[in-house]
C-alpha cells in the first residue's frame, strides 16, 4: 500500500481579518467602469466565507469516515466549501487577468474533493496519486484518528487527524488468459491501494496561503488599459504663466471615462473641477478680494489642477489615487469646522456647485443655517445679494482672508 502525507510548504501567518482586508483592497483596485458587480459580489461572498471556514477548521472537518458506506456530512461540507472557494479565486483571476499556479498540495486536496463528491462514477484524472495504467479510482475507507484506529495511525502518522483510502483499479482483461495463473493480479498490480494522510493545520495552511498569494498576485490593472492618455497640451490648457485655466477643456478630455472622476446622471455632469473653476473666476471678477487672498487661490488651484493631470497620465495610479479635486479638502486648512461643511454644503445648500449646468436652486433652511454658522465662525457678514454659487465661493474667500489676519 502506497502513503502520502500531506504537508503545508508553507505556514499561513495572517489573521482571517487581515486576508479579508487584503481582498477588499484588491477588490478597489480592480474596479472600473465596466465591472460585473453582481458576479463580483458573489463570488467575494463566497471567498469570505471561505476565509472564514478555513481558518477555523478543526480536527474532525470530515467527520467520524465514512462506515456506511456514505462520508459524513462534514466532508460533503468540506469538499464543497473547497471547491466553491477555489472556482471563485479561478474565476477572478480570468475577470483580472491574473496568473495563480495551484501548488501540489492544493492539487492534492482538490483530488480528495473529487473522491468525496464523484466516487460511484469512474475517475481517471486524478494526477496526485501519480499511478499509471490505472483506469479508476474509488474512495475508499475515510478513517479519523478520533476513533483511535492503531493500525492506520502508527509511527509517523501518530500526529495525522485522517487516513483516506484510494482503491485503484487497472480495469485488467488478461485475466482471461490467464485463468491457471492464481496470482496474476498480483504480479500484475491489477489494483492498488493508496493511503492519504491529512492533519488539520496543514490542510488550512494551504488553502489560506493559496488565498493570500491570490491577494498577492498582481496582473495587469484592467483600469490602465482602460484609460486615455491625455495629449501632450498641458502647458496649453494649465498656463502659469498666463494664470489661465481652461477648465472646460480638461473637462471635456476626461469626460469620457471614470477616471478623472468625471459622472454623467440623470443628465447632469458631476466634476470637482467645475467647483475649482467657479472658485477660481470670482476670485479673478471680484475687486473686494485681496490680492494676498486672489494669489492663494490660483496658486493652489493651479497646483493640484497640475497634479491632477499628471496623476491622470500616470498608470501606475488607480482612480481613488488621483489628486482630488474637492475644493473642500483644497481649502481645509483655510476653513472653519462648521455643521454645514459636510455633505449638506453640496447636497441640501449647493447641489449644482460641481456641476456643469448651472441652477441656482437651494434648500432654504439648510441655506440659512449654513450663511448663520458661517457668519458666527468668521465673524463677518457675508454678502447676500448674489448667487448660492457665490455665496460659496465668498466663504472660501472669506475664510483665507480670516486665517491671514488671524
Amino acid at each position: 500500500m502506497n502513503n502520502i502525507i500531506l504537508h503545508s510548504s508553507k505556514q499561513f501567518s495572517f489573521t482571517s481579518k487581515e486576508l479579508k482586508g487584503k481582498l477588499e483592497k484588491k477588490r478597489e483596485r480592480h474596479q472600473t467602469a465596466t465591472t460585473y458587480s453582481n458576479t463580483e459580489a458573489s463570488l467575494l461572498w463566497i471567498i469570505r466565507g471561505g476565509i472564514d471556514y478555513f481558518d477555523k477548521l478543526n480536527n474532525d472537518f470530515l467527520g467520524a469516515g465514512n462506515a456506511s458506506g456514505i462520508p459524513n456530512i462534514e466532508a460533503d461540507h468540506f469538499a464543497n466549501n473547497i471547491y466553491r472557494l477555489i472556482n471563485a479565486i479561478d474565476y477572478f483571476g480570468e475577470l483580472w487577468k491574473l496568473k495563480i499556479e495551484k501548488t501540489d498540495e492544493l492539487k492534492l486536496l482538490l483530488d480528495i474533493r473529487t473522491l468525496i463528491v464523484h466516487s460511484g462514477q469512474q475517475l481517471t484524472k486524478l494526477e496526485s496519486l501519480e499511478l499509471e495504467g490505472y483506469k479508476d479510482s474509488q474512495l475508499g475507507r475515510i478513517f479519523s484518528h478520533k476513533e483511535h484506529d492503531p493500525f492506520h495511525f502508527f509511527n509517523e502518522f501518530s500526529n495525522m487527524d485522517y487516513c483516506i483510502q484510494t482503491w485503484n483499479d487497472k480495469h485488467d482483461k488478461t485475466k482471461k488468459y490467464n485463468a491457471s495463473k492464481v496470482d496474476h493480479h498480483i504480479e500484475n498490480e491489477s489494483y492498488c491501494d493508496v493511503e492519504i494522510y491529512l492533519k488539520t493545520a496543514d490542510v488550512r495552511d494551504v488553502i489560506l496561503c493559496h488565498v493570500e498569494k491570490f491577494l498577492e498576485c498582481e496582473g495587469e490593472l484592467r483600469i490602465n488599459a482602460e484609460s486615455k492618455e491625455l495629449p501632450d497640451i498641458k502647458s496649453k490648457v494649465i498656463n502659469e504663466e498666463a494664470d489661465s485655466i481652461d477648465f472646460d477643456k480638461i473637462a471635456d478630455l476626461v469626460s469620457k471615462n471614470l477616471r478623472g472622476g468625471y459622472i454623467k446622471e440623470n443628465g447632469m455632469e458631476h466634476w470637482g473641477g467645475f467647483g475649482l473653476k467657479r472658485l477660481y473666476e470670482y476670485s479673478q471678477r471680484r475687486l473686494d478680494i485681496s490680492d494676498e487672498v486672489r494669489g492663494i487661490i490660483k496658486g493652489k488651484i493651479n497646483i493640484r489642477m497640475s497634479k491632477y493631470w499628471d496623476d491622470y497620465q500616470n498608470k501606475d495610479l488607480t482612480d481613488d489615487e488621483l489628486s482630488d479635486l474637492d475644493i473642500r479638502t483644497l481649502f481645509s486648512e483655510f476653513t472653519p469646522k462648521i455643521e454645514m461643511d459636510g455633505g449638506k454644503l453640496f447636497y441640501r445648500i449647493a447641489p449644482f456647485f460641481n456641476t456643469k449646468n448651472q441652477h441656482d436652486a437651494t434648500d432654504i433652511d439648510y441655506l440659512a443655517q449654513f450663511i448663520n454658522e458661517v457668519e458666527k465662525a468668521l465673524g463677518k457678514k457675508l454678502l447676500l445679494e448674489q448667487s448660492v454659487d457665490s455665496l460659496v465661493c465668498e466663504y472660501f474667500a472669506q475664510s483665507i482672508q480670516v486665517k491671514i489676519d488671524s
